[in-house]
């Protein structure tokens, strides 16, 4: 290789490393006006979203609550509307965290299984927000499986 040719990688390799990794990353192709479309219509949500549970068992009630009510909203076809309902679900999981008094190895496994019940949440939210029954009908049996362990961990 030739001094010029390894001087001109060389001059490259450095421009592309002090990029910002956004810019490295992006695709010039996709439009993302959608996913901030999106953001901004979860932070408006956000504030309507309020777990009224002040204890474990509240929280608990409000959560299979929540996830039973997302149910007949996907056999309703109601995907619009489960975004808020998520949310709540998503505060009262945080209300049950911080309010159970298990404690040790159980604290442990409690914070686990709610870990995944809200990431699941999370999934499930995004799939109904697709519009998409058939991926939000099979992420909603997760939920539904998720929320089973974090009852589990409770016993």
């Amino acid at each position: 290789m030739s001094v010029k040719k390894l001087l001109l990688a060389s001059a490259l390799a450095l421009g592309i490393a002090a990029l910002p990794p956004a810019v490295v990353l992006a695709h010039g192709d996709e439009d993302h006006s959608q996913e901030k479309a999106q953001q901004a219509e979860h932070a408006a949500h956000a504030d309507k979203a309020v777990s009224k549970a002040t204890d474990a068992e509240a929280a608990l009630t409000e959560i299979q609550s929540a996830i039973k009510e997302i149910g007949s909203m996907i056999a309703g076809g109601k995907f619009n509307e489960i975004h808020e309902v998520a949310e709540k679900a998503t505060t009262a999981i945080k209300t049950l965290q911080e309010k159970s008094s298990l404690e040790g190895d159980k604290k442990t496994r409690l914070d686990a299984a709610l870990k995944q019940l809200s990431a699941q949440l999370g999934k499930l939210h995004t799939a109904s927000d697709s519009k998409d029954a058939e991926k939000t009908g099979a992420e909603f049996k997760k939920t539904e499986g998720a929320l089973k362990l974090v009852e589990n961990a409770l016993k």
